[in-house]
């Protein structure tokens, strides 16, 4: 826009240097400085949103999904909340501490950052919780579900929209053991989230009856499962739990069809066994395993039928449970904007502390104890649907949430 000529007159030239003094006194409280000016002579407020996920590791197809759900939402609403433009800034972690907090800082200090999502690995997670704690920044976890983040290291400026370990451990084990059997091999890789998911597991499997068989440890990243194939077969279990991931989880799938087991001794396991990351390139290896999930496509209710039909026509695919996870992120943060009127993590986390929201899974509260969603979960058979593989949703868990403190183990 030109600028008007202007007279040197005196009055005129104190009027321009008053309104100066006055734009900067209101620009330099505030994180969200604008990105223009608006017609009345008020600066646009913009909410800017910095988002570090894993984009080159493993877990790329996760934080692919994450930011999918994520933009989808924006699109949705037209991407602004509360009267507020949204900018979303990506930055990837490499699934490494040191290389996210040096992405977090870029985003904090120079990006100017009001709220931050992510990461998808605990260890990442573990790392910047020190970091945006002591900074008082706002942190919504789209996906790490290390227990400690709830318990030991909970912290106020830090939330959680996906699931803890401990929460995919428990939920579904007294049903597997009632409808799948008394006796159990587990099988889990030798990480945090392995561990933690299989003590929780076995916890309420033994309470409700249940006996362990047998169980093995894996590397990540392993590709013969062969000599663990021979430990299930010479345990002869009523079925088998496995919680492995990624890759490894589909390497896991087809080796169980090829030595014979899948016919023989049922599978069952945590969530990602009956997602479609997995699920799709494992094939027909993949069909009538059960899983214990917080979503699946076939979850029945409005939200969701929209969510499919609209992610469908944006990516031409289904969504995954990582999908949500964006879109959810993008929900909290919006519903906390709106209510507030504000962006500062102090006035947010109001809000956001013990929210009820609607989301594609179902009803979610972030549990005010320990700043994880309380939920339901979905125990779902991989069923072959319009030739994909789909979560038939078999029962029910209503409203799982995680223990306020640790377990005594």
């Amino acid at each position: 826009m030109e600028k008007k000529p202007v007279k040197k007159t005196f009055w005129k030239l104190a009027a321009l240097m008053l309104a100066v003094m006055l734009a900067a006194a209101g620009c330099g409280g505030g994180k969200s400085d604008g990105e223009g000016a608006s017609g009345g002579g008020q600066q646009e407020e913009t909410l800017k949103i910095g988002a570090v996920l894993s984009f080159t590791s493993a877990f790329a197809p996760l934080a692919e999904d994450i930011r999918n759900g994520l933009e989808l939402f924006l699109d949705e609403n037209y991407r602004t909340f509360g009267g507020r433009k949204v900018d979303v800034k990506y930055e990837d972690d490499e699934a490494d501490p040191q290389v996210a907090l040096r992405k977090y800082h870029q985003l904090k200090d120079n990006y100017k950052a009001d709220i931050f999502v992510g990461p998808i690995p605990s260890n990442v997670l573990y790392a910047l919780r020190d970091q945006v704690d002591a900074d008082k920044e706002l942190l919504i976890v789209a996906n790490a579900a290390g227990d400690k983040t709830s318990w030991e290291l909970k912290s106020d400026y830090v939330y959680r929209v996906h699931m803890s370990n401990w929460q995919t451990g428990a939920a579904g084990a007294d049903w597997l053991a009632e409808h799948l059997g008394k006796r159990v091999f587990i099988i889990a890789p030798n990480y945090a989230a392995g561990q933690e998911v299989v003590a929780a597991f076995k916890e309420q499997f033994t309470a409700a009856g249940g006996e362990i068989v047998g169980e093995a440890w894996n590397d990540l990243g392993t590709n013969d499962f062969g000599a663990y194939m021979t430990q299930i077969a010479k345990a002869n279990p009523d079925f088998v739990y496995a919680v492995e991931t990624g890759t490894d989880a589909v390497r896991f799938l087809q080796q169980y069809q090829e030595f014979g087991l899948k016919d023989k001794i049922p599978l069952a396991g945590w969530h990602e066994l009956g997602n479609s990351l997995v699920t799709d390139p494992a094939g027909e290896a993949a069909l009538d395993i059960v899983s214990i999930v917080n979503y699946s496509t076939k979850v029945d209710n409005e939200l969701n039928r929209k969510f499919i039909e609209a992610y469908e026509q944006k990516y031409n695919e289904l969504p995954s449970i990582f999908s949500v996870q964006g879109y959810d992120a993008g929900t909290i943060i919006k519903t906390a904007v709106e209510q507030t009127g504000s962006v500062e993590p102090d006035d947010l986390i109001k809000v956001i502390k013990g929210l009820t929201y609607e989301s594609p899974r179902g009803q979610i509260t972030i549990d005010a104890e320990t700043n994880n969603p309380i939920q339901n979960f979905y125990v779902t058979k991989n069923v072959l649907e319009d030739r994909r593989i789909v979560q038939e949703v078999l029962h029910t868990i209503p409203q799982v949430a995680m223990p306020a403190e640790a377990p005594q183990r």
